[in-house]
């Protein structure tokens, strides 16, 4: 069975050894993914025409084993937008558009795509930066980073994406990456009533909790959005099970430990091999393997259409 990954982070530019495209589309392959799609992790984001002819062809260049598609970013500036848009409909290899915190807070950017007709991708990190509560993490114990980015930071950028998009008769398709709760798939799955909406889950989310950043090692599990109690992992679980979260993204942030343990104790799971380990856990919960199936290729080519119509 062919899988596709709509979510990893390749790190080119940064001396780090599993980092580059190459690395990623092996250890992609090693786990059956045949096409991964990349949110570069760079110090110069992908905001143009020629950032996104230099990444193609260092993509070119690394000679990935998988397929490979880039998101490019957003910002608030109207004419980085308009070009954003020209790219992003130019290259089939643009999977789409991608929007973060605190950009993720302003319905001017929905209202400027829907202006300019766009009607790909438009990829959420949806967590609300101005609930953000920084001054409660202690490394010391980085189950409190669950605290700094809260519950309610998700459901309510989830809300705000949802009624940005309605406002806005935004036309293309809004993907929530990585929930970590079930009232953001509850939320999402009533959302498709009236929006052309996905969500996406990470293995790391599926059966990671606070309980394992307790341990001596808990900064390499520091992520955002963070790892949730128990109780939500297992309500995540349970809404995957009812068919209500459409995709499996890995998210995978390929760090150094020294960059996590150390300051500025750097986000991200770096354990591409636990895309496996959540196959076979979700098999093992009773999901059907259809279910697994759709999570992994076909609904993944559902949100994204015409760009992996070969994959």
């Amino acid at each position: 069975m062919k899988r596709i990954d709509p979510h990893v982070h390749c790190r080119d530019g940064v001396e780090i050894r599993k980092a580059n495209i190459r690395k990623v589309s092996e250890l992609a392959m090693a786990q059956g993914i045949v096409h991964i799609c990349d949110m570069p992790s760079i110090n110069f984001p992908i905001l143009t025409e020629n950032d996104v002819v230099g990444r193609l062809d260092l993509a070119r260049r690394r000679k990935p084993v998988t397929g490979y598609s880039v998101f490019m970013t957003l910002t608030l500036k109207e004419e980085q937008i308009k070009e954003a848009v020209r790219v992003a409909q130019k290259y089939h290899e643009v999977a789409g558009l991608k929007l973060w915190p605190p950009e993720n807070e302003k319905r001017i950017i929905y209202k400027t795509l829907a202006r300019l007709g766009y009607t790909g991708v438009l990829a959420v990190h949806a967590e609300k930066a101005s609930l953000f509560k920084p001054e409660l993490f202690n490394p010391k114990e980085p189950w409190t980073h669950n605290l700094v980015r809260p519950p309610e930071a998700e459901i309510a950028s989830i809300k705000e994406q949802i009624r940005f998009a309605e406002e806005a008769n935004f036309r293309g398709t809004l993907y929530i990456c990585h929930i970590t709760l079930p009232e953001s798939a509850e939320i999402t799955w009533q959302a498709k009533k009236y929006l052309n909406i996905y969500s996406e889950v990470t293995p790391h989310h599926l059966f990671l909790s606070t309980l394992q950043m307790r341990g001596k090692n808990g900064l390499l599990l520091k992520v955002n959005p963070p790892l949730r109690s128990r109780e939500a992992v297992g309500g995540l679980l349970r809404v995957v099970r009812q068919g209500k979260v459409d995709c499996l993204g890995t998210d995978y942030s390929p760090h150094l430990s020294i960059e996590k343990l150390l300051p500025p104790y750097l986000s991200g799971i770096a354990y591409y091999q636990l895309y496996g380990m959540a196959l076979d856990y979700l098999a093992g919960q009773g999901l059907p393997e259809k279910d697994i199936e759709n999570m992994t290729y076909w609904n993944i080519k559902k949100v994204f259409g015409e760009k992996l119509k070969n994959v």
